[in-house]
């Protein structure tokens, strides 16, 4: 919009400088414009260019896909990276028979509602209403928008920041009750990176979908991590895991023993890699 309104503008002062008998008045009109049109080709225009060089791609394949009036499944998680003695804890996911890291979808509350109605956006009608996944933060956008959701996603603003709730559903408060609330009252974890796969075809939706991981480094105390060392020495349960780099590159499948363990999710390999690959 600000690019249209600009040319306007320029478009304002070159035809009025066109008007102008004056010599001194018109050559100031023209070169405004004149001014007005190099500076948002060359610094505006080249700026944005710049900035979104590493999603070009993305922005073209969203324009072919709007045009369409397609909509994109998108899908924001968060996976906590719990290593002890170079194993990481892994749970049962509630939904698959497969293993992953510790975490989930984002919640949506009542002001990121709003803002996905001004998105335009459509419920994940394959995903419960109920229970823990209820209010989960997949959803389908438009796909004029997924570049302005993917930026406000990014802003952290209006939407679930906190990280507690998934670590605290699913070792401290959950059906399997892993750890002690009173050595776990709180975790430390440091922001690695956030992870996001390109545009490609959702494997069990009839849809194109974006997928992203924030990464968070667990930090235990003293107390903790002696705590998840006595954990890991007692061994692996139907709920929970511990798989070293190699195992989970495999996705369960033990080289040495040549056969599949149990089944880990593609993305716990993406998140320990901190990259996406297509298997």
């Amino acid at each position: 919009m600000r690019y249209i309104l600009q040319l306007i503008a320029a478009a304002i002062f070159l035809f009025i400088g066109w008007l102008i008998s004056d010599a001194n008045l018109r050559t100031e009109f023209l070169g405004n414009g004149a001014a007005i049109i190099i500076t948002l080709l060359v610094v505006e225009i080249g700026y944005d260019i710049y900035t979104n060089y590493g999603r070009l791609k993305l922005m073209y394949q969203c324009w072919q896909l709007s045009r369409k009036d397609e909509y994109i499944r998108f899908s924001m998680s968060y996976q906590y990276r719990i290593r002890i003695k170079d194993k990481y804890l892994l749970v049962k996911n509630s939904n698959w028979d497969l293993y992953q890291h510790v975490g989930g979808k984002y919640k949506r509350n009542a002001h990121t509602a709003k803002v996905l109605t001004d998105f335009g956006s459509k419920d994940d009608l394959k995903l419960s209403t109920t229970g823990r996944m209820k209010d989960d933060l997949a959803v389908f956008i438009p796909a004029k928008n997924a570049i302005k959701f993917l930026d406000w996603f990014n802003t952290r603003k209006e939407r679930e920041i906190s990280h507690w709730r998934e670590f605290y559903e699913e070792l401290v408060d959950g059906k399997a009750k892993v750890l002690d609330p009173k050595i776990f009252p709180y975790v430390n974890y440091n922001y690695v990176s956030s992870l996001i796969t390109p545009l490609k075809k959702a494997r069990k939706f009839e849809s194109m979908e974006i997928l992203q991981y924030d990464i968070l480094d667990f930090l235990p105390t003293q107390e903790q991590e002696k705590y998840l060392e006595e954990l890991q020495n007692q061994g692996d349960t139907d709920y929970i895991k511990w798989a070293d780099a190699d195992l989970i590159n495999c996705l369960g499948h033990d080289k040495k023993d040549r056969k599949t363990l149990y089944e880990i999710g593609t993305h716990a390999k993406w998140v320990i890699n901190e990259k996406w690959s297509n298997v």
